[in-house]
């Protein structure tokens, strides 16, 4: 076969709009397209299966599927590619541009009794099958409810389905055996000989193959089987109306493989051809992601009004207040100190925290790291680096930015801890670098070992996990030291105003400005700003979705910090009103109540994935759901604190205190 030839053209770099990123999709320097001649060779890959109900993505091979007869060879390129899951190979499919075949047989496998026990669990567990062509994911061909065709693009196709009105008590399983393969191309140039792939998509079909008059299968070669099938008509394309029975799985039942390739070319210009899988109608209209923003920004410009018209208009009274008290006389002053306010406890307002300083500097310096890589990722995928045709890339970038971000880290918590006084800053930076990727790390080492044992392919290999390490280890830990060292050698941060010896009592709070009840309630309002857009990303995660509309992600994101960031200064004020001048965990989790929240929805959102009863598979989504909420505890902390720490500063600066 003629390999396909690369060209040299390059795509040139577009930047779109915020606005376009959201609603098309478009590539970057250095993704070149493959162009094929007619006759080229076209690869098809496998990926691993997938199911919503396990969770448990699977080898191909790993059932009695058809195999390359020189053995499947590995095509996956990239760190991201195998810690995802994704497990890309080569298959027996043979395709060759703008040749058709029909009813080519592939091989033929006698199950065993426990290849039929495999096949048959896998596809009650709901498995589907994920090929490739050319970097492009099969979309699904089936039959709607009123018998039309449709294609849904995401999320691959069955390897089989379950007839609950068999005569097993569960249901008859029937494998598909026979795929009609569909590929639509493009003539980018008709001056020259060259065509590029815009789509691809998989019918899947049951069909018990029957071969004619007596006609067995040596078990060596597929060739020349083809015209002795009972069940194929020459040059006509498989249809489902020709099928007249499915192929059931069975101990000792032998299964024909068969697959036809039509070629149908397509106006779709191969810079536009993910546009079909990210805006059609199978894809969540933009409307409804408008519809999220319009919500979020008016809960922001609600709290903006409020915080204008409280803390503006009451700050400027206190403020103006509190320095005509400074020039009174010492008996006018004794007459206005009897007051209450905000102002009586500057000598304890900048007091560190009472409870874990330390680990309070870890947390604000491992949140703004965390907000700060958050941040490049979503910006990167808006403006189209993280291009969807390259497999792992998202979770490349996010490891990536993770450990470059890590000097941030280091640098915040150790000035942090050093305006505390705090005397083991060695101790403070280690737990800076170490506490929160370890958890990460431990916890995807443990399921790692776990899914080994299930021999799922999502268990990444040794060697990825020792890189996965390597990067911790020789560059997050030293970026983190790096950081912390400038953060040491810089000068202590000054406040306003003089921490007395002794701290000043606090009174008994009334229900409404109780701290518990305040921190509970608070991270309601950032949460109502962001579910929305938090259920198209749960459903991406969870359950094999695409989601590359990152422009509103990151609108949205902007939206959660600002929300955030007004709650915890206007409940912050209340709190100094009322004389608790322990403010930094206050303020900490007052915002970061958002993700006790966003967990407890995760709990609700589980019952969709209509999820299987191994242990495992709630194991996977309730930890990681975990992580991911400690992490939105750490960066939503991380902006309360900050936002608060600039306010108490500010308002305090701008008073005369003796």
């Amino acid at each position: 076969m003629t390999p396909p030839k690369r060209k040299s053209t390059m795509l040139p770099l577009t930047l779109l709009s915020l606005l376009s990123t959201t609603t098309s999709a478009f590539y970057v320097p250095g993704v070149r397209p493959l162009t094929f001649d007619e006759g080229d060779e076209v690869p098809l890959k496998v990926n691993s299966m997938t199911s919503i109900k396990t969770q448990l993505p699977k080898d191909y091979y790993r059932l009695p599927f058809c195999t390359p007869p020189n053995g499947p060879q590995m095509a996956s390129e990239n760190l991201g590619e195998f810690l995802t899951g994704n497990k890309i190979q080569s298959s027996p499919y043979s395709l060759n541009m703008l040749r058709d075949k029909y009813c080519q047989v592939l091989c033929q496998k006698t199950l065993s009794e426990e290849e039929a026990h495999l096949l048959t669990y896998h596809i009650k567990m709901g498995y589907h099958n994920n090929w490739i062509i050319d970097n492009l994911p099969s979309a699904s061909l089936g039959l709607s409810e009123s018998g039309q065709k449709q294609k849904h693009y995401a999320g691959g196709f069955p390897i089989g389905f379950v007839d609950p009105n068999g005569e097993d008590d569960d249901g008859d399983v029937y494998v598909y055996n026979h795929v009609n393969i569909v590929v639509d191309f493009h003539q980018y140039d008709p001056s020259e000989a060259g065509f590029r792939i815009v789509s691809f998509a998989v019918e899947p079909m049951s069909v018990e193959h029957r071969f004619l008059g007596g006609f067995k299968w040596d078990g060596t070669s597929a060739d020349g089987y083809t015209k002795s099938l009972e069940t194929c008509t020459e040059n006509i394309h498989m249809d489902r109306t020709q099928i007249r029975a499915n192929q059931i799985v069975a101990e000792g039942v032998p299964i024909v493989y068969s697959y036809d390739v039509m070629w149908q070319e397509s106006p779709v210009a191969w810079s536009s051809r993910w546009d079909v899988y990210l805006n059609e109608d199978h894809m969540v209209p933009a409307q409804v992601h408008w519809y999220s923003i319009t919500n979020s920004i008016l809960v922001v410009v609600f709290l903006s009004l409020l915080v204008l018209s409280i803390l503006v208009r009451n700050l400027r009274k206190d403020i103006a207040g509190y320095n005509a008290v400074s020039d009174l006389t010492d008996e006018e002053k004794e007459e206005e100190i009897a007051e209450s306010g905000w102002k009586l406890v500057h000598a304890d307002v900048f007091r560190p925290p009472q409870y874990h300083p330390m680990m309070y500097c870890v947390f604000v310096g491992t949140g703004i790291q965390l907000a700060v890589a958050t941040m490049f990722i979503i910006a990167f995928s808006a403006i189209g680096f993280l291009s969807p045709a390259r497999r792992g890339s998202l979770m490349t970038a996010v490891l990536v930015f993770y450990m470059l971000c890590g000097v941030l880290s280091g640098y915040v918590s150790s000035r942090l801890f050093k305006s505390f006084r705090g005397r083991r800053w060695q101790t403070c930076t280690l737990l800076t670098a170490t506490a929160f990727p370890g958890l990460c790390f431990g916890t995807f080492l443990f399921f790692n070992i776990v899914l080994f044992f299930f021999h799922s392919s999502a268990s990444a290999p040794f060697i990825d996990v020792i890189i996965v390490m390597a990067m911790w280890c020789c560059v997050s830990i030293p970026l983190v030291f790096l950081g912390a060292y400038f953060g040491y050698k810089a000068d202590v941060i000054e406040y306003p105003t003089v921490t007395s010896t002794i701290a000043r009592a606090i009174p008994e709070p009334s229900a409404l400005l109780n701290p518990k009840i305040s921190m509970f309630l608070c991270g309601m309002v950032p949460f109502a700003a962001a579910y929305v857009e938090l259920f198209f990303i749960m459903t991406s995660l969870w359950m094999d979705q695409f989601y590359y509309v990152f422009g509103f992600t990151l609108i949205v994101y902007f939206i959660l910090i600002i929300t955030c960031a007004e709650v915890s200064v206007l409940l912050c004020y209340y709190q100094l009103c009322s004389e608790n001048h322990r403010w930094w965990w206050f303020s900490f989790f007052t915002s970061g109540s958002t993700a006790f929240y966003m967990f407890v929805y995760s709990i609700f959102w589980f019952r969709t994935l209509e999820a299987s009863k191994l242990l495992i598979t709630y194991l996977l989504y309730f930890g990681y759901m975990f992580l991911l909420s400690f992490a939105m505890f750490l960066v939503t902390g991380m902006i309360g604190t900050m936002s608060c720490f600039f306010f108490v500063r500010k308002i305090f600066g701008s008073i005369k205190v003796d």
